[in-house]
């Protein structure tokens, strides 16, 4: 009996950290209902595809520390027509300074078409210009991403995985990194998004693991 308690205490169990990432206004109300299903981090939209400052991020991350919400961060849709990457976290950093707004991390959001003329370079000039503007604000970033966007818009470029953690989407609904294909020089994920587009405690929120 003894050996038996011995072998199966000594099997390492790993612990898997959910949290959610919206785009939405989420109230203290449900972020008591979110946080009481386990989820122990939030991701906040803060700066829109079509360029503007997303009004309502600033309430929902008061909400989310507001509840006890710990680890707090926030995705970035940059908007490459819009021009002037730097300009563009200006604004956000400068929105989020305003209503005494912190964030743990800023995500940079690589998906979908970056430029009429499908060059790569412009889009790789576009991404540094961001991140030095980050890096200037003394702000974490990261990279939120998939392979196949990664190679589509980035040309599968893999100077930005020795500083940048990756954030990754395979909606899989499996909470673990076993199915992670290296790209981009990234060997190793942060995070993954697993479960997409779902509707949670009145939220419609995607999934994540870290």
């Amino acid at each position: 009996m003894f050996m038996q308690i011995f072998l199966i205490s000594s099997v390492p169990i790993i612990l898997a950290t959910i949290g959610v990432d919206v785009s939405q206004k989420v109230s203290q109300i449900q972020f008591e209902c979110l946080k009481d299903s386990g989820y122990k981090f939030i991701i906040v939209r803060v700066y829109r595809k079509n360029g503007i400052v997303d009004s309502n991020c600033a309430e929902t991350i008061k909400n989310a520390r507001a509840v006890g919400l710990k680890q707090i961060e926030a995705y970035f849709l940059p908007c490459f027509s819009c021009g002037d990457a730097s300009q563009q976290v200006i604004e956000t950093i400068d929105y989020l300074k305003d209503e005494n707004v912190e964030i743990d991390r800023l995500w940079l959001n690589i998906e979908g078409k970056w430029n009429n003329n499908n060059s790569t370079d412009i889009n790789i000039q576009f991404i540094e210009e961001l991140i030095v503007q980050i890096s200037n604000l003394g702000i974490k970033f990261g990279i939120f991403t998939s392979k196949s966007q990664w190679i589509s818009i980035m040309n599968n470029i893999t100077k930005f995985s020795s500083y940048a953690p990756l954030w990754y989407i395979e909606h899989d609904n499996e909470k673990s990194f076993d199915d992670f294909q290296t790209f981009g020089g990234w060997t190793q994920p942060s995070m993954k998004q697993f479960i997409g587009d779902v509707k949670e405690c009145g939220v419609i929120l995607n999934k994540n693991f870290s």
